[in-house]
């Protein structure tokens, strides 16, 4: 059996949110703390990196392209090259005590995240959805 090889030299601050796209047969993933999310194309082996303005918490792939992206202030509807071109919602806790941390999408394409709560001095943290429809929800508080 072989042995796993590393994809190429890489070492993050805090990489979370490993996101596969089939059709471009690339590996997207965000760094957290460096405000980041890469992209790896594994037919060339081009690595790029796109910054974002705060902490990118977690995203998801766009159908029709670009990223959902929860970042420290809210979710924000972005391009193929991270432009924030619309806001969705504010982050629903206070952003100086609370990111958004972890999330992902469901099969209906409804995107989840959740928040850590920074002073961990009591349940602070929530989980929230964005419809289809792009209507924002939370699910559950104090979590």
């Amino acid at each position: 059996m072989a042995e796993p090889q590393p994809l190429f030299d890489y070492t993050g601050y805090l990489p979370e949110c490993p996101t596969w796209s089939e059709a471009e047969q690339a590996l997207y993933w965000a760094d957290i703390m460096e405000c980041e999310i890469h992209r790896y194309d594994t037919r060339s082996g081009e690595h790029q990196v796109l910054q974002f303005p705060e902490e990118v918490g977690c995203f998801s792939l766009r159908e029709k392209g670009g990223f959902i992206v929860a970042l420290r202030s809210g979710i924000w509807l972005t391009d193929a090259h991270g432009l924030l071109r619309r806001k969705v919602c504010d982050n629903p806790s206070n952003p100086e005590l609370a990111r958004f941390n972890d999330g992902g999408t469901d099969r209906e394409g409804r995107f989840y995240a959740g928040t850590f709560w920074g002073p961990g001095d009591y349940n602070g943290a929530l989980l929230m959805r964005v419809d289809n429809d792009l209507k924002p929800k939370v699910i559950q508080c104090d979590i």
